[in-house]
């Protein structure tokens, strides 16, 4: 159901993102090491704070990486540290990068970077709830290959801005939430490069389907659209703001087969845009065909509903797609950097694992003690209920 945008043949309008300041252009060798540059390393962007429905707060950002040298250079080993901390704030060893070291163009997984080649490692580092979030970080790599080594580098601040604090783009129950952070990646995988630049437009990207029975989004006939129980589901605006764009009249897919035309321009179908004020801008995506109620220039009102959910543009079965950037990326939504959101109120239904398991088998799972959340972060795998 994702969302995932090619690499190549990106729409014109989008653009590069700026970097980070104060982030680390090459790793260093460690104490006590020498010898010829290996990695270059940087921060795609500063992590900003996210408290989740799992009652961590959530630091989700990117480290991208080059290899300078001439052979091979196997991660063995990542350390995210505080620069003047005594411990690591979180590890991964070589099972863990396998599972998040990023090849963006093949979008595939491993911890092995061939000369000149690029990867990102996605990563999401967390302290309980209530804990103090470090200011800054840095990250020491265990290399082996091309050279052994311990190198340091990537350094980046976090920035301590507080998510946007939305209403649901839906209302009901049973909503199950493929989104962020951590495998089985849905969105983060659309790690762009453009215009000399890259970034992270989805890092934070939601995919709603319905359940019944807290796993299943459809009964009867696989094949149509009206079998799935989020298809005609009302979609609302997520706060106060002004229409942007918005696109109508994409025929509804056939479910469980992708559209022929993939091009970029074509991967939201019908959509709207929302200018939410600050620099933060709401794509909703894939909703059904003749059924938006807004017009670009409207000014929206928390709650207000935009049009109905569908199955059009680069969509497998009927769902909500929902994102925050920080640029409109106008006629599209898709250009610029993820911006972190959370919902006012919400209630956990129960969990689906084995999301991340070859094949995939979900798995209905128990929700938490407590399972209301306020101000928080629905993660994947959470079915939530929308008052």
């Amino acid at each position: 159901m994702a969302l995932l945008l090619p690499t190549a043949g990106a729409p014109a309008t989008a653009r590069a993102a700026e970097p980070a300041k104060g982030l680390s252009a090459a790793a260093s060798p460690g104490a006590g090491d020498a010898g010829a540059q290996i990695l270059e390393t940087s921060v795609l962007a500063a992590p900003r704070p996210v408290p989740a429905s799992d009652d961590r707060t959530h630091l989700v950002y990117e480290v991208q990486l080059r290899n300078v040298s001439a052979g091979p250079v196997n991660l063995d080993r990542v350390e995210v540290q505080e620069p003047d901390g005594t411990g690591p704030v979180a590890v991964y060893d070589s099972r863990a990068i396998e599972r998040v070291m990023l090849d963006p163009k093949a979008r595939t997984f491993s911890r092995t970077l061939a000369p000149g080649k690029s990867a990102s490692l996605l990563l999401d580092v967390t302290v309980a709830a209530g804990a103090r979030v470090p200011a800054r970080l840095v990250h020491r790599f265990d290399v082996s290959g091309a050279a052994d080594r311990t190198l340091r580098g990537a350094a980046t601040k976090v920035d301590r801005r507080a998510p946007l604090n939305l209403s649901p783009p839906l209302r009901g129950d049973g909503f199950a939430v493929y989104g962020c952070c951590r495998p089985p990646f849905v969105h983060r995988l659309a790690v762009m490069d453009l215009n000399g630049g890259t970034f992270a437009a989805q890092r934070y990207a939601i995919d709603f389907v319905q359940t019944t029975d807290g796993v299943h989004s459809y009964a009867g006939d696989q094949a149509r659209n009206e079998s799935y129980f989020i298809f005609g589901e009302g979609v609302r605006a997520v706060a106060d703001g002004k229409v942007l764009a918005v696109r109508d009249g994409v025929a509804a897919n056939t479910p469980q087969k992708l559209p022929a035309n993939r091009a970029p321009e074509n991967l939201t179908g019908n959509f709207v845009i929302q200018d939410l004020g600050g620099g933060a801008y709401a794509l909703y995506a894939h909703m059904q065909k003749d059924s938006l109620r807004v017009r670009p220039g409207d000014r929206l009102t928390r709650g207000q509903e935009l049009g109905l959910a569908g199955n059009s543009g680069n969509s497998t079965e009927a769902h909500l797609h929902f994102h925050v950037v920080d640029s409109p990326g106008v006629p599209l939504g898709v250009a610029g950097d993820s911006v972190p959101y959370t919902f006012d109120r919400f209630r956990i239904r129960n969990r689906i694992t084995g999301l991340d398991s070859e094949p995939e088998a979900p798995v209905r799972a128990d929700a938490p003690p407590a399972p209301d959340r306020t101000g928080r972060y629905p993660l994947t795998g959470d079915v939530v209920d929308f008052p």
